[in-house]
């Protein structure tokens, strides 16, 4: 089973994944004979509202009643806020999907992926490594064999998140928790053990945090006019409107286009999104599929915005660091076929998310409520960019931008 760590509430730990969180004061404000029945409470509600709100149940179903129904048994005293979140955590790490989370943490919670992680693994391959990331900063190569995480092997490290047990799990819910040991957790010193000539090399990691931009939107003209923006994860801000506005008068005259969104692990809204996409529509597209759970699905528009219409060939750049409505933009510029979309698989977070809030503690909760697709029916966290490339290369060259500017070549403009 591993190294499990101080302070763990339940005998089989199986703790949590796209959004900054609020922090939660480790202080115990109340006696721990108060504050268990609370956290039992919500686990129960946590339980039934999976059950009714959340979009792919049926597909979890039989872990998460599993889990559920360890939840009396297996939880002990709880002492502080910190421990009450950390039951609810590990409740929901049972549904193995990273765009469920809390909206809210402590030291003891896990870091959320994509946001919280710095590199990401197929197998035991680095298929990304972001750049100016602690892992960049320590050396990790994509292509690298990864054989211990946090001096854990992979199997070790992959049964830390693996929940409940005694389950039989298939790929994507191992490729899910691999990821998440990977990211590790907040108070916890992080490390990657890597295969190379000479022996393992491990790599320290204890620089967590990417450092955040400065501005909501990069810009600046490239040779051959080709004009480039880079989303930094800004399209949950509403101020980021005004700065994209700003940055194609910039660019205006501009004879192709990169769109650079492999910065917005965080999400955002499409009130943010659509003026975006509608800078480069002449007239109304369709963008995205919405799929409710109890409704017709229908289809997403988005309208034309700006004074002008940008015109010329539009490379969108996606990775692993692209999530939520980062992806929502990629599948819109090539479903209103005004894009072609390089880079490599993104964050693959299913559906559209709602915003709960659980009785006895307070606590807010994000579980997607809907699920979303192309305009062409692929759901949107299955969906591939056409042309396949590493988009997220740690402090290596930007294969990416250099194959957008390549192919932005080849048209007479």
């Amino acid at each position: 089973m591993g190294h499990l760590r101080p302070g763990l509430l339940l005998a089989s730990l199986f703790l949590a994944g796209c959004a900054q969180t609020a922090p939660l004061s480790h202080t115990a404000t109340i006696t721990q004979s108060d504050m268990r029945p609370a956290t039992l409470a919500d686990a129960e509600e946590l339980c039934a509202l999976v059950r009714t709100e959340y979009a792919f149940y049926e597909s979890r179903r039989d872990t998460w009643e599993a889990a559920c129904a360890d939840i009396p048994d297996k939880v002990g005293s709880v002492a502080s806020k910190a421990e009450q979140l950390q039951v609810l955590e590990t409740l929901l790490d049972a549904l193995h999907d990273p765009h469920a989370s809390f909206g809210t943490n402590s030291g003891l919670s896990p870091r959320l992926v994509p946001s919280g992680a710095d590199y990401w693994l197929t197998g035991d391959q680095v298929v990304a490594v972001r750049p100016g990331s602690a892992a960049a900063q320590a050396g990790l190569k994509v292509g690298e064999r990864v054989i211990a995480i946090n001096g854990r092997s992979l199997e070790e490290a992959m049964e830390t998140r693996l929940q409940p047990k005694g389950v039989a799990y298939g790929p994507a819910q191992k490729a899910w928790a691999l990821n998440a040991a990977a990211a590790g957790y907040r108070n916890e010193p992080r490390s990657v053990t890597v295969a190379r000539e000479g022996g393992p090399d491990t790599l320290s990691l204890e620089n967590n945090e990417t450092p955040a931009p400065q501005e909501f939107v990069s810009a600046e003209m490239l040779p051959g006019r080709i004009g480039y923006i880079r989303l930094n994860n800004s399209l949950g801000d509403s101020d980021t409107v005004a700065a994209f506005d700003a940055a194609m008068a910039q660019l205006k005259g501009a004879r192709g286009w990169v769109l650079d969104l492999r910065d917005t692990p965080g999400g955002g809204n499409t009130d943010v999104a659509e003026p975006i996409l509608g800078h480069f529509l002449s007239e109304p597209a369709n963008y995205q599929r919405i799929l409710p759970m109890d409704e017709p699905a229908w289809i997403k528009q988005a309208a034309p915005h700006g004074r002008w219409t940008a015109e010329g060939p539009v490379v969108v750049l996606v990775g692993r660091w692209t999530g939520s409505m980062g992806e929502g933009l990629a599948i819109g510029f090539d479903g209103a076929r005004r894009g072609d979309v390089f880079g490599s698989d993104m964050a693959r977070l299913a559906g559209g998310v709602e915003d709960y809030t659980l009785s006895r503690t307070g606590i807010p909760i994000r579980l997607p409520a809907y699920s979303l697709a192309h305009v062409y029916g692929t759901p949107r966290h299955e969906w591939t960019p056409p042309h396949q490339v590493i988009a997220d290369n740690g402090d290596g060259p930007d294969l990416a931008l250099q194959a957008a500017l390549d192919w932005l070549g080849e048209f007479s403009m």
